[in-house]
Order: C-alpha cells, then structure tokens, then sequence
C-alpha cells in the first residue's frame, strides 16, 4: 500500500471514531512505528487529525443545534451519571448555579432527592420548576426575557441580576468542548448569561458527555480552565483523555 493510500485510510478511521491508537495502525497496516508516526505527523500538518500521546485524535467536529425537547431523550443515562458525579461537590447549606438544558435537569432533581437545605440560582424555567416545590431550598430565578425553545431566560435584565449575586459553584453544560476552540455553545444570547455565570461563581464544574468531546458548536463561552474540572461519562476514548489531562485540565470519567 502506498503511503497515500495509508493516509486516506487512517484519515476515514478518524471520521468514523473520536480517536486512533498508534499501536492500532501498526497491525491494521503492518507497517513500522517509524512510518505511522510519520503518517501521522503529515496529517497532522494537514490539519487532518491532531497528534496526541499514543495515537491521534480527531480535528474538532462542528455540531447542529439541536432543540431542547430532543436533546432531553439523548444520552439520558449518560447525564444522569454527571449529575450522581457532581453531588460530592454539593454540600448542604450550598449557593450553587445551574445553567440551563437537559444535563441541568438531571442534576435538579437529584438535588430534590439528597439535600434538604441549598440556595441555587439558574435562568432555566425547567430547572426552576423542578426544584421550586422543595421545601428548604431557594430558588432564584433570574427572569428577563423568555425564549420559549429553550424554556430560558436571557437578556440585560437578567445579567444584571446575575451580576448582584454570588455562587460557590457554577455547573456548566455546553454544548460542545474541544482542546483547539474551548467551550461553545449555539445560542448567543444563553452564552452571555454562561459568562456571567462564570463570573460570579468560585468554582466551574462542566459537565459534558463524551459526544460533546472534540466537537465545537457555533460560538465560544470561553477558553478551557486548569482550574474547572471536567466531568464526562466513561465513553470518551482514553487518547481524548489522555490529551486532556497532558494540557494540564482534571478530566473525570464517571
């Protein structure tokens, strides 16, 4: 086979999968170390893929948006894994954010089931009325402007009330989290009250499931933080983990 050939090849893996292992080219094409890394490397300079430790993964995927009303059947168990993973972090007597989308929901009624007294903040109509019946928690509800698709709120009116509070933790769900473009998300208007979010909280905890890795929706939130952490579920391909924490970011696979 020639060398073209090979990089096609190994180019096509990638479109199907998150990620490839060097050690996994060398027996699919019997060829030497030496010569997948130089594969590998030449595509890399390509902007085909992008080299990690022990392998490759792939160059960060755009994503369409996806409504609300069908993202809370998908990867449903996965996100209530990062919601059971984020409880340890929560403490009784907590002032917490929640941001909004079906991630956020999984998250608000556990929270209902293990705590009894908590202040959460969140512009999620959804969220809010979720844990609106608990007895012992308060809710703010930042109101503003209402974008019925999304059951959120947004606008000035609801970041200058942001801005008038003070959160321990933030836990943010994105749509979409690459090492290249950062943390994005599609709705310009629900980005400005996830800065603001961000801002005002002591603590950014992102909450991502595994299809959201190396992906990248339409506008950035903000650049990935050493000082998140980064919970997913146990899907994610350990290259795409691996390249993570060798950035110096505390990924957790739950």
């Amino acid at each position: 086979m020639f060398a073209n050939e090979r990089r096609i090849q190994i180019t096509e893996m990638l479109n199907r999968r998150s990620s490839v292992t060097v050690n996994e080219l060398t027996d699919t094409f019997q060829v030497s170390l030496e010569t997948i890394r130089r594969d590998l490397e030449y595509l890399e300079k390509q902007g085909a893929l992008k080299r990690v430790h022990g392998g490759a993964v792939t160059v960060h995927k755009m994503q369409n948006y996806i409504s609300l009303s069908s993202r809370v059947s998908e990867h449903r168990e996965e996100k209530r894994k990062l919601a059971l993973a984020s409880l340890p972090f929560i403490h009784e007597e907590d002032r917490i954010a929640l941001d909004t989308g079906s991630t956020s929901f999984e998250l608000a009624s556990l929270l209902c089931e293990r705590f009894s007294r908590l202040t959460i903040v969140t512009n999620s109509l959804e969220v809010f009325q979720i844990l609106s019946g608990k007895e012992g928690f308060q809710t703010i509800l930042t109101g503003g402007f209402y974008m019925p698709g999304e059951k959120t709120f947004y606008g000035h009116l609801a970041l200058d009330m942001i801005k008038q509070l003070h959160v321990s933790k933030f836990f943010l769900a994105p749509s979409a989290i690459s090492l290249d473009f950062g943390i994005s998300d599609h709705i310009h208007e629900m980005i400005a009250v996830q800065r603001a979010l961000i801002a005002i909280s002591d603590q950014i905890i992102v909450q991502a499931d595994s299809s959201k890795f190396e992906t990248c929706a339409a506008l950035k939130v903000c650049d990935l933080n050493p000082r998140f952490l980064y919970f997913t579920d146990s899907g994610l391909q350990d290259e795409i983990a691996e390249a993570y924490r060798k950035a110096g970011l505390q990924i957790t696979k739950c």
